[in-house]
């Protein structure tokens, strides 16, 4: 399902259900800096299966609740979802944790494949749903009118049609069922390991780093190391890894001792890391481990989200105390931003600003600096040129 997601001033549309760690990366696109409660909204255009009367409203939840609950509802086949629809309706002001208990006891809400009273009314004749007909003849039931007994049974039961179903939501009791929610705290990296590439039925999840000795002890029960067996399939937190990744001769060593590193660094460095990759294209766990070496030549800004903010920030920090602020009232703050971003050499990225390579976001831009740069060019085409006119003379001469 596609769901609308907002914390603050960002807003994102994001498919759910997705692995549990890449639902910490979106947390970590939208700035979310602590907590897991978000906003969240079904879309008209992409939850035909939710009823009218909760569609593009926000409502608030925990992002791992609200992934649990996709995960629930995709399970679901047509004639349960519209059971859980005819509840919902009945109940709009359910909670994300009533909607999960929802997927789970829908199975007590009967449901008929009926789009109308007399497809109903049908229904209820042949399977005697009406007490008044269970001792009618065979004569009298061929004449009795469906769509008058269909609505007849609607009435008496309260139904409602929903998608081509008639469904009985005032059956539904709430399961008692207990359920723990995955929040990944430390976990960087999973992986469906297997001894080998014949033997994936003998399969199984680990997360890195905080399973890397069971790791072990699993690829020792099969004679081997991790490095040596073999993996299906990688889950990353990090944006960027490609199949270029796994190219590389020594890269389970690297995506492990990768883990390790992560598992030590601040959230802030790691959400800085991820900018980095994202701005220099780097796509290998060896990469990675290089731009952590080198995080500290770069200045990131989570709060910043466009051009235009980054742009009044910029204004706001560096310009003296008593600068005229009118003077800024008309001015195009996003191209401002741009202009001043481009002379740092940095990136808007998904996670926020990012700085060039050995730039500050907030410091002074001078002419002064610029003429230097200039003048440097300037200074190294000159030699550039009499290189050139020496070498011609030295050619004449031979």
């Amino acid at each position: 399902m596609t769901v609308t997601l907002r914390y603050g001033d960002m807003e994102v549309r994001w498919g759910l259900p997705v692995s549990a760690i890449h639902v910490q990366d979106i947390l970590d696109r939208m700035n979310v800096q602590s907590g897991r409660e978000i906003e969240f909204m079904f879309s008209k255009y992409d939850m035909i299966d939710m009823p009218a009367n909760i569609l593009d409203k926000w409502h608030k939840a925990d992002i791992y609740k609200l992934n649990v609950f996709a995960d629930c509802f995709q399970r679901l086949e047509d004639h349960q979802k519209a059971g859980f629809k005819s509840v919902l309706m009945r109940n709009p002001e359910s909670s994300i944790d009533d909607m999960i208990a929802m997927t789970y006891g829908i199975d007590c809400v009967p449901v008929y494949p009926a789009k109308n009273y007399a497809e109903l009314g049908e229904i209820a004749v042949e399977n005697e749903m009406l007490p008044e007909i269970e001792e009618c003849s065979d004569a009298v039931i061929g004449l009795l009118d469906y769509e008058k007994v269909g609505k007849l049974l609607a009435e008496r039961d309260n139904g409602l049609f929903v998608d081509g179903y008639y469904c009985m939501p005032d059956s539904y009791e709430e399961p008692d069922i207990s359920l723990t929610i995955e929040v990944p705290d430390k976990r960087f990296f999973r992986v469906l390991v297997s001894p080998s590439a014949t033997t994936t039925d003998q399969a199984q999840w680990f997360n890195l780093p905080e399973d890397i000795r069971r790791l072990r002890a699993y690829s020792a029960e099969h004679n081997s190391t991790p490095e040596q067996m073999y993996i299906t399939e990688v889950e990353a937190v990090l944006p960027n890894i490609t199949d270029a990744a796994y190219y590389e001769a020594y890269w389970v060593e690297d995506m492990i001792a990768l883990s390790e590193q992560l598992a030590g660094m601040r959230k802030s460095d790691v959400v800085k890391l991820k900018a980095v990759m994202e701005t220099e294209n780097i796509q290998t766990f060896s990469g990675a481990r290089e731009a952590i070496d080198s995080l500290n030549e770069y200045e990131f800004d989570s709060m910043v989200q466009d051009e235009s903010q980054y742009g009044k920030v910029y204004a706001c920090r560096v310009f003296p105390t008593n600068f005229d602020w009118s003077i800024l009232e008309n001015c195009d703050m996003n191209d401002f931003g741009k202009q001043v971003l481009a002379r740092k050499h940095g990136e808007l990225t998904e996670y926020g600003v990012l700085s060039g390579k050995g730039q500050k976001l907030y410091t002074t831009l001078t002419a002064e600096s610029e003429t230097m740069e200039e003048a440097e060019k300037l200074t190294e085409d000159e030699a550039e040129a009499e290189d050139e006119s020496e070498a011609m003379s030295m050619g004449g001469m031979t």
